[in-house]
């Protein structure tokens, strides 16, 4: 509209809306439009921030900016803060999954400490080559609830990994006792060994596995090592060993505190799981939704699976 308010000031507003070739309800309303958006709250303060996080978190997109904002008290649209970010050059590529297979007989959470997927991955250092990361992480909370990081990868670490999530927590699992929870983990000779199923058995614990080849069955231990190496892994170069002991603390302190998590309403799963546990009005929405999240989900398989049966038969 600046044409429009550089020749008003020789001539009068129709002539003008004229020459343009614009009705004078059009400027009227994009006028309009202009102020309510210079009256808004996003202020030099709050691009600044968003610059500041998008600097210290160069591998989050836009959802967990805002996310991060809400948690500081910035409470603005997710829209408002992609078009900042796209205005700063700050935007990432959107992410494209590939397809998710459904679960198959295995069970689903309905609560935390139900429910435990384990599996390892790679560390890589400068000087001391490949190092191994066993983690743990609890699917309904999303929380990392323990690893043990060594420069070996054998059926002792794998144990020590579980023993070391239950002593991190002596609140929740005295006596390191965990029974009742579902310790689901792929086949690698470090979980199907009879070492360490005898010691889950002994803490409590009951093992699932998945299927082989079906890495989506435990796609959230599998989703968390790609989230773990891209947020705090791949953004750096680890030295030695002894670094990467420092980088990975850090790691589980900030993913559990600080880093939001989509889908528990964009938390840091330790906050989560507080707010889950103690805020009962809180506690029925989200399982609510999350019935209905399900529900959907398995209607969408449900249907990718009719599709390509009719293919076959088809065929």
């Amino acid at each position: 509209m600046t044409a429009v308010e550089e020749l008003i000031v020789n001539m009068p507003l129709s002539r003008a809306c004229n020459l343009i070739g614009i009705p004078r309800r059009t400027y009227y309303n994009r006028k309009r439009f202009t102020v309510r958006i210079i009256n808004t709250r996003i202020t030099d303060e709050i691009v600044m921030r968003i610059r500041e996080i998008c600097s210290e978190r160069v591998t989050y997109g836009y959802r967990r900016i805002w996310a991060m904002l809400r948690n500081e008290g910035i409470c603005l649209n997710p829209k408002t803060v992609l078009s900042i970010m796209k205005k700063e050059n700050l935007s990432l590529e959107p992410h494209r999954h590939m397809n998710r297979k459904g679960w198959k007989k295995l069970i689903h959470p309905i609560g935390p400490d139900q429910l435990w997927e384990t599996d390892l991955t790679y560390i890589p250092t400068i000087n001391d080559g490949m190092t191994y990361l066993f983690n743990v992480k609890d699917c309904f909370t999303k929380e990392w609830i323990g690893y043990f990081y060594s420069r070996t990868c054998n059926r002792k670490d794998a144990l020590n990994s579980i023993e070391n999530s239950t002593l991190r927590h002596p609140e929740r699992y005295p006596d390191a006792n965990v029974t009742g929870i579902t310790l689901r983990s792929d086949n690698e000779d470090q979980y199907t060994s009879h070492y360490f199923m005898e010691h889950a058995r002994a803490m409590g614990f009951t093992q699932e596995f998945i299927e082989k080849s079906t890495p989506e069955q435990d796609g959230d231990i599998e989703s968390f090592h790609m989230s773990l190496k891209t947020d705090y892994i791949w953004v750096i170069e680890i030295k030695d060993f002894s670094e990467g002991v420092n980088v990975i603390e850090n790691a589980f302190s900030d993913y559990n505190n600080v880093r939001p998590h989509s889908s528990i309403e964009y938390m840091p799963p330790a906050v989560f799981r507080e707010r889950y546990l103690n805020d009962s009005a809180f506690r029925s929405e989200y399982n609510e939704n999350l019935k209905k999240r399900r529900e959907k989900m398995k209607m969408r398989n449900e249907a990718k699976a009719n599709m390509l049966k009719n293919i076959k038969e088809v065929k």
